[in-house]
């Protein structure tokens, strides 16, 4: 009885459990005039549409890492390389 209880508790926890997520990084921020800001704009454009009429100013997000380095999970395929290179 008592290894049923656990193991029934065991499969109730990790039916819930969700997976893990990154959290989405911008490369920049506003800054609002009269508030704090977000990061959340891809482009400075963006940014500066977005403050166009409210004030504040734009600045590169000191957290943002940027894309992922090229590897052998994210290279581009061999196939494309050689279609690629003929251009």
């Amino acid at each position: 009885m008592r290894t049923s209880l656990l193991a029934l508790a065991a499969i109730v926890v990790g039916a819930s459990a969700s997976p893990a997520s990154a959290a989405i990084s911008y490369p920049w921020c506003a800054r609002y005039a009269t508030s704090g800001g977000e990061c959340s704009f891809n482009t400075f454009q963006q940014c500066m549409a977005t403050l166009s009429g409210i004030g504040g100013s734009c600045t590169e997000n000191p957290g943002y890492q940027g894309p992922a380095a090229a590897g052998p999970f994210n290279a581009v395929p061999r196939a494309a390389r050689r279609h690629l290179s003929n251009y």
